[in-house]
């Protein structure tokens, strides 16, 4: 057995385990029953860290029509979407998210971080793979992971198609939600003859703020730049209807890529791209992380599917999950908590310290509620917060439990008079 490999990983095994024994590690949580209530080690929990925003997970429309797939297709499908793993479901779901997002064609990925990887790292090549060097890839410099990946990637296979030197300003980041920054790096490319996608968040995952899409159209319409959006956390949740984030602005017509998942509020896992039909053409054969990945069960599609049927015939889960946001919000400003800048369920308490964040988020626990604190590298130091996110099946008695301890132990520790 190697000893630079043990030695290599040792330093931060230690330190967590040295958090475990202070009682104030909280991931990989052991879960023995899902939804809004949960189950810990016997103990019985309200879930306020779910991103199952409509609760729609263990519906028993959602559950039979799973059931029935189980049956007819088995377990899983062995195979890529290249090769035996697409089915006639795969077709129909790909066909009702065009038509729900209002685009001409889709393709289904196994997962939301995959469908992001795959569809920025295509975008770079063509189909004869000769490398599009004008090529510039803007994004926000606080993009979700799978963003900053996929960009990274992208980048990052040119070197293995016999590339000696990397083209200069592949990928450029502008200030968060920025449209001054943004149209400064975009400007300076198309100036230089770059070609340029943007590519932004629709909802942003640790603080809930809904980016500034009509300026960002603006932009990219002014420098014939593509944007695409990533609207995992907007699916299902903003706009009228829950489209999304390019309904919410009445924008839909003005995206030229529009990606999401399903382990939000779709209630299951996987993801997708939709937009013009040859662009995503392009995608399709593309994608190595399509390409290259077993296809999701078909339980998993037909969940999906009967998911986006629920939520365009059944608006009250929408309402409801609104009018539990305004509510704890409310509460939670008449407190003296600040949520930073959060126009969403996604609801960040900042404490700012890592030591007391974990205090609270432990005596949240102590008291029957998950609510798991996020810190570095998550967010930035000094920018520690509970991450709280707020779902249509809470009830009130739900969220008032919540805010008596957060109201408690923030008085106790000093984050809120």
């Amino acid at each position: 057995m190697s000893k630079w490999l043990i030695n290599k990983c040792r330093p931060l095994s230690r330190y967590v385990e040295e958090y475990k024994a202070k009682g104030l590690y909280s991931y990989f949580t052991e879960l023995e029953k899902t939804g809004t209530y949960i189950t810990v080690k016997g103990i019985p929990l309200i879930n306020f860290s779910s991103n199952d925003y409509l609760g729609l997970t263990h519906d028993p429309r959602v559950l039979n029509a799973a059931k029935k797939a189980f049956d007819i297709y088995g377990s899983g499908l062995c195979g890529s979407r290249y090769v035996v793993g697409t089915t006639v479901e795969h077709v129909k779901l790909e066909e009702k998210i065009a038509q729900w997002k209002g685009k001409e064609a889709c393709i289904v990925f196994s997962t939301g971080y995959q469908t992001l990887l795959g569809t920025v790292s295509s975008l770079l090549t063509r189909m004869d793979d000769s490398i599009e060097e004008d090529i510039v890839l803007v994004i926000d410099k606080l993009s979700h992971a799978c963003i900053l990946d996929g960009c990274s990637l992208a980048v990052g296979a040119q070197m293995t198609r016999g590339v000696s030197k990397m083209p200069d300003g592949q990928i450029r980041y502008f200030r968060h939600n920025d449209p001054e920054s943004l149209e400064d790096i975009v400007k300076s490319n198309t100036e230089k003859g770059k070609k340029v996608i943007i590519i932004v968040e629709g909802v942003y995952s640790m603080d809930g703020d809904i980016c500034r899409l009509p300026d960002f159209v603006k932009i990219a319409d002014k420098y014939d730049a593509a944007i695409a959006v990533d609207d995992a956390h907007g699916t299902g949740v903003l706009g009228k209807t829950g489209r999304g984030t390019p309904e919410h602005f009445g924008l839909e017509k003005d995206v030229d890529l529009l990606m999401g998942t399903f382990s939000k509020a779709l209630g299951c896992i996987g993801g997708f791209v939709t937009g013009q039909k040859d662009v995503i053409s392009h995608i399709k054969h593309k994608a190595r992380s399509l390409i290259f990945s077993a296809a999701a069960p078909v339980s998993i599609i037909v969940s999906v599917s009967t998911i986006i049927d629920i939520i365009q015939s059944e608006p009250e889960h929408l309402a409801r999950l609104r009018e539990n946001e305004a509510y704890f919000k409310n509460e939670l400003k008449n407190m003296g908590f600040d949520y930073a800048n959060s126009e969403s369920p996604i609801v960040p308490i900042m404490i700012r310290d890592p030591e007391k964040t974990l205090y609270i988020s432990t005596k949240l626990f102590e008291n029957g509620v998950l609510m798991l604190p996020m810190l570095y590298p998550a967010v930035t130091k000094g920018e520690e917060r509970l991450r709280c996110t707020i779902g249509a099946k809470h009830t009130k008695d739900d969220m008032n439990k919540a805010l008596e301890v957060l109201k408690k132990e923030g008085k106790a520790i000093g984050v809120i008079k």
